[in-house]
């Protein structure tokens, strides 16, 4: 693999740690997303906005943990080792989910929440809704399940299909059943990602341009299908439509990578930009502290000023803290080992 190839997926990473902020900077218009207070201003566009970018930024980030592995397994003999492998990730992103709930998630919840003791058990001991801090343990999830079942599983468009059948039928079950202790279902359901980052890393170039092309003209019709099918009550095309609902993320990650290649091949001088290169370095920590500023933001400034402008400075108020308080934290060897930064 080209380096650039690497240093796609690393913006790739980047950009979609972004567009999370950006989404939960939108989801308090038209949602229960932060119930501590409603909106003055009713924006149901950027709700609507948010809800789609739902659709691709954290299946894209799954894509590419999938992408970087299955690479990394293949070509540099790397996790080979599934203890070191296992303690690794846990240092990674257990760790980091414990400290970062001790330390800043729950004292906000129980702030803005009144969250009671066996609401915190039940949302962050057993890690059923434990706020923006799921992504970790889907992700840990789905690199033990992957270590299990590497040597048993090949890439192939068969085996896609197969973990795609696998991972919503029982994702979607345990789902639907309130089965999320330690976010078991969502590991199940991203798995169908991260086995696709492993897809396109085997046969990206057996995809062309105008292959990409033509999935993308086709995107809008499967939406508008799936979303006369999810309309239409309870019955068969509801439960189709739920199943074919991945087809979309599927593509929308497809047509991502590519565009990202494109970018990348184009603008080299982009990975050596300064603000660039801050973002990519810090984008873990970003994500582990920006969502209780958007809480901040969004109490100070819900009322006083436009949706999209309350939306800009909630994105940019709190990518500029989250940077901060990883800048600061950096200079500790404790604090970096807490925070994985």
């Amino acid at each position: 693999m080209k380096e650039e190839q690497l240093k796609n997926i690393s913006f790739i990473k980047t950009i979609m740690m972004l567009f999370v902020v950006l989404c939960h900077s939108m989801m308090f218009f038209g949602s229960e997303w932060f119930t501590y207070i409603q909106p003055v201003f009713h924006a149901n566009y950027l709700y609507k906005f948010a809800l789609w970018t739902n659709t691709f930024h954290i299946q894209t980030f799954t894509m590419a943990s999938g992408f970087l592995y299955f690479y990394l397994r293949e070509v540099k003999n790397k996790y080979n080792n599934s203890k070191e492998f296992i303690l690794k990730k846990t240092k990674r992103l257990i760790i980091p989910f414990i400290f970062t709930c001790i330390f800043w998630v729950i004292p906000f919840a129980v702030y803005y929440f009144h969250y009671d003791l066996s609401q915190i058990f039940n949302r962050y001991v057993l890690m059923r809704q434990p706020n923006q801090l799921w992504f970790l343990i889907m992700l840990f999830l789905v690199f033990a399940i992957i270590t299990l079942v590497y040597k048993r599983i090949k890439i192939s468009f068969i085996g896609l299909i197969i973990i795609y059948i696998f991972s919503i039928t029982i994702g979607t079950a345990l789902g639907h059943f309130n089965i999320n202790f330690f976010q078991i279902d969502k590991a199940i359901t991203y798995f169908l990602y991260f086995y696709f980052g492993g897809y396109i890393y085997k046969f990206n170039k057996n995809i062309s341009i105008k292959q990409i092309i033509i999935i993308s003209c086709l995107l809008p019709v499967i939406i508008i299908t799936i979303n006369y099918m999810s309309n239409s009550g309870l019955g068969l095309l509801y439960y189709l439509s739920v199943l074919l609902q991945p087809v979309i993320s599927l593509i929308e990650i497809l047509i991502i990578y590519y565009i990202c290649s494109i970018i990348a091949k184009k603008s080299k001088s982009l990975f050596n930009n300064k603000i660039y290169t801050l973002l990519e370095e810090n984008s873990f920590g970003i994500y582990l502290f920006h969502q209780q500023i958007i809480y901040f933001t969004i109490t100070i400034l819900n009322g006083i000023v436009h949706p999209i402008i309350q939306t800009l400075l909630s994105f940019s108020i709190s990518i500029i803290i989250s940077l901060i308080i990883c800048l600061l934290l950096k200079k500790k060897k404790i604090t970096r080992f807490m925070f994985g930064l």
